[in-house]
């Protein structure tokens, strides 16, 4: 992943204005579709250090690259509650989406109940699909 998002870098240019070479570059996650997430080594100290992005799907007058001035968690949860201008990523898929953590006991609790694992509604059709209480 490092060697092929510094490539990324080195054929595009990197971001508008950075001067850094690949070497700056340190990925640390992958999306889907192709989004790449890395932190821009800029400064001696790694909590300095501001996230990249390569979006694969960009407008044509944009570079796939972006800067942000924020460190990895402010960056995901900035995406994930909406908190940027734009998506910050090539794709929607994780743009405000947010969901309520529901523990594995709670799951099966509901589902035992008739009730949609996720969202703790009524489920119609949890009849045709029966858990017995000796289910893990």
């Amino acid at each position: 992943m490092t060697d092929a998002l510094r490539r990324l870098w080195e054929e595009g240019t990197g971001v508008s204005g950075v001067t850094l070479g690949a070497d700056a570059v340190l990925p640390w996650g992958s999306g889907m579709n192709a989004n790449e997430m890395a932190w821009l080594m800029n400064d001696p100290d790694p909590d300095k250090w501001p996230v990249i992005a390569w979006r694969r799907h960009h407008s044509w007058d944009e570079s796939p690259w972006a800067l942000f001035d924020c460190n990895m968690v402010q960056f995901i949860t900035r995406m994930m509650l909406g908190q940027f201008d734009t998506c910050p990523l090539g794709d929607a898929s994780l743009w405000k989406r947010t969901d309520t953590f529901v523990s594995w006991r709670e799951q099966h609790r509901r589902l035992r109940a008739g009730l949609d694992p996720s969202t703790g509604e009524p489920d119609p059709y949890s009849h045709m699909f029966p858990i017995s209480e000796d289910w893990p």
